[in-house]
């Protein structure tokens, strides 16, 4: 049987028993806490009540009909797709890179699915780790911290520098100017460079359309997510997506 009609009967019984992938929303949502940084969040996750083996999540598909190879290879998946998300969101590539080899070998000589659920949880957090040490390099304020972390929990929202400094109950001029005065940037320009980095790595990694990524990253049109976006990155979303789009590499 061609790959063709292999697809197409995998797609017919997969809808008869009403199964999917995960929705790129929810899984957005996890990788999102952990490139900003967001530990007590990605703890929470990971408490022993809430950690799932990828065996028995049918949202991340099927790898392998063996579980404990199925988990092996839904470990690497999630270990590969953090790492490059890592790198492209500021992390140093040799260090993420050998982390990720790190982690590779440590799971590959667990001999069951509770052992490698537990290098898991470690890789997870660590990266996070890494990441919100990344964010606080070079802020020093913990006002401008805070907007920071403020900005990357909401990033599918419409973000204002006075809905931020209402957050954070300040004066917006007196949080403009400090923002700007730490980092070298107003609030706005942080705000949409944030905002088309995270659109960047879903033209990549998702097959969403333009205009739904504009809608979830809360642009206020898709004519001006398309202005930003190729101010900062020299490409129509279009574009970028024709360049650099991934399919299946690292998806569940």
């Amino acid at each position: 049987m061609g790959i063709d009609k292999e697809l197409q009967l995998q797609l017919f019984q997969q809808r008869e028993e009403q199964k999917k992938h995960m929705e790129y929303q929810k899984e957005f949502g996890f990788y999102k806490r952990i490139v900003s940084g967001d530990l007590k969040q990605i703890q929470a996750m990971f408490q022993p009540d809430f950690q799932r083996s990828a065996a028995m999540n049918m949202e991340n598909g099927r790898l392998s009909r063996d579980s404990l190879r199925n988990e092996r290879y839904h470990f690497v998946v999630l270990t590969a797709l953090i790492t490059r998300l890592c790198v492209e969101n500021g992390l140093d590539r040799e260090e993420a890179y050998t982390l990720s080899d790190l982690y590779i070998n440590k799971m590959d000589i667990c001999q069951d699915i509770r052992s490698i659920l537990q290098v898991q949880r470690e890789m997870v957090i660590e990266y996070t780790k890494q990441m919100a040490n990344l964010r606080k390099e070079n802020i020093y304020s913990i006002q401008v911290m805070k907007a920071v972390d403020y900005i990357y929990a909401h990033l599918n929202e419409r973000i204002t520098t006075q809905s931020i400094a209402d957050a954070l109950s300040l004066n917006r001029s007196y949080l403009s100017h400090l923002f700007h005065q730490e980092t070298g940037k107003t609030l706005t320009d942080f705000i949409k460079e944030a905002k088309v980095t995270a659109a960047a790595n879903m033209l990549k990694y998702s097959e969403y359309k333009y205009s739904e990524i504009a809608e979830y990253l809360g642009f206020a049109s898709q004519s001006y997510f398309t202005k930003c976006f190729r101010e900062q990155t020299g490409y129509t979303p279009k574009q970028f997506r024709r360049e650099f789009y991934q399919p299946g590499e690292f998806t569940k």
